[in-house]
């Protein structure tokens, strides 16, 4: 956790709640341990938010719940007696948690004020308008940040979130819709303000969710795929995006392959290959085609783009930092037809170890002299270690074993995993490390040297130039240059 810097503390909370009988728990208590509770109103009586802190930090945020009939105060799994001192400047609460009694009292150290504020239900419009044009923190400091985004109506976005270094950390979507706010796919909202300084909501079990307003968005141009075909697909197929994932991000990289406006979608998770799919833009009916998935929308915000399709579902993604913003077009796509006349272009494209399918698999194509014919290799390698009566294999199933017994041809590995011999002939053989280190190095020449570009500078008579690169690699290629105007 990040330290907060010191300061005073001014609670801002809904003019119009009513005032309950333990109105004078609102604020903000300490007791000598250093920790402090800061306790809100929530939307009905007894019943608020509260925001822990340890050594100027904020911990935790729970729900406090005050029984008026026992006179007992709960915050999560922590209950007890509570009393008031008759100038309200201390807090007794006689919970288990605290064993001495001097462990038992709180001081408040400040006050909570009633200020401007936003109901959702009362004034939705203005309510979203306030969402979504600060940012958020889930503390006081903005370590973390929230970014609640409008897409494709005046009531529903994608909420983008990012972590206290300023990485991608999730991406989801919210709308607002008869006095309720929701959240991704089940945090649902039934009751929501802002003031001048929270986000304040609360489900139907009475969990809280308060949000810290942070500094005013930037205004970002709006670029639809329907109005703004060119824009959309040049900042689609510039760069990379992303999506966050469990275990790993997921890398999506759009390049027009047969012309403008259809091309591949290319899945990476830790720079291996994941999947392949066709998109495509169809001019005639607006609609963008990804594999199986048809989207009726798209949207470019900054370093965001969503799709949208007939269901009103979104996929979002976010603009990957760590790949050059470099815009692909057919320029950059060799095509080789391939037939015998062919044969050593396409022998220069095929003779490079790849991978495939889930990033585990690897291919190669082993020539003949001839040019034309010869085999195509596909395995899977994964790293094994024997540590004390154990065999274990790295992303495998199994995993590991502890005991192999041999008969005839077949070697069992305890009772579920089987393997026979094979003698028939193979052009399959283990790499040295050696071998392995310069087939990798080859490897990186290879996709440098398919990369080669000569770039022509012309000069405008406004005085500015662009560089355009052209796809070959010499200028023994080139026959001759020729401007077509239109």
């Amino acid at each position: 956790m990040k330290k907060l810097l010191t300061f005073t503390l001014s609670i801002l909370i809904l003019t119009s709640l009513p005032l309950y009988a333990n109105e004078a728990l609102i604020g903000s208590w300490k007791n000598k341990e250093g920790l402090r509770m800061d306790f809100l109103s929530g939307f009905k009586a007894n019943v608020g938010p509260v925001i822990y802190w340890e050594d100027d930090e904020v911990s935790k945020i729970h729900t406090w719940v005050v029984n008026t009939n026992s006179n007992e105060l709960k915050i999560y799994y922590e209950s007890g007696a509570y009393e008031l001192s008759n100038d309200g400047m201390q807090l007794f609460w006689n919970t288990s948690s605290w064993k001495e009694k001097e462990d038992l009292t709180w001081e408040k150290v400040d006050d909570v004020f009633q200020t401007n504020s936003i109901n959702l239900k009362i004034d939705p419009d203005a309510f979203v308008n306030e969402l979504t044009k600060s940012s958020w923190s889930s503390n006081f400091n903005n370590s973390d940040l929230k970014e609640f985004t409008k897409t494709f109506s005046s009531a529903s976005g994608i909420l983008s979130e990012f972590d206290n270094e300023a990485n991608l950390d999730n991406l989801q979507s919210w709308g607002v819709a008869s006095g309720v706010l929701m959240i991704g796919s089940s945090d649902l909202y039934v009751e929501a303000i802002i003031s001048d300084m929270y986000l304040i909501a609360v489900d139907e079990n009475d969990s809280f969710l308060v949000l810290y307003k942070g500094d005013l968005k930037e205004n970002k141009e709006r670029v639809t795929l329907k109005d703004s075909r060119e824009k959309f697909l040049s900042a689609l197929t510039t760069g990379a995006w992303k999506q966050v994932g469990y275990y790993s991000d997921s890398i999506f990289r759009y390049r027009p392959i047969e012309g403008d406006l259809k091309g591949r979608a290319f899945l990476e998770r830790d720079s291996k290959l994941i999947s392949t799919s066709v998109w495509e833009f169809s001019p005639a009916t607006g609609a963008f085609k990804e594999g199986y998935n048809e989207y009726i929308s798209g949207i470019n915000i900054g370093d965001l783009i969503v799709f949208v399709n007939e269901d009103g579902e979104q996929n979002a993604f976010y603009r990957d930092s760590s790949v050059e913003l470099k815009e692909f077009s057919t320029s950059d796509v060799k095509n080789i037809s391939i037939s015998e006349r062919s044969t050593d272009d396409t022998k220069n494209a095929l003779t490079k170890q790849m991978s495939i399918g889930s990033g585990s698999d690897f291919t190669l194509f082993e020539f003949n002299s001839d040019n034309r014919t010869g085999y195509f290799h596909k395995w899977t390698s994964h790293p094994f270690q024997i540590t004390g009566q154990t065999l274990s294999i790295d992303d495998h199933y199994p995993s590991s074993f502890e005991q192999l017994y041999i008969v005839e041809d077949y070697v069992v590995f305890d009772e579920t995993y089987n393997s026979k011999v094979d003698v028939r002939e193979s052009r399959m053989r283990p790499k040295t490390n050696n071998e392995a280190k310069d087939d990798v190095i080859k490897a990186v020449a290879a996709i440098e040297e398919g990369q080669n570009f000569i770039k022509i500078k012309v000069d405008l008579k406004d005085g500015s130039s662009e560089t355009i690169p052209i796809p070959v690699s010499s200028l023994q290629d080139l026959k001759s240059i020729s401007v077509i105007t239109e």
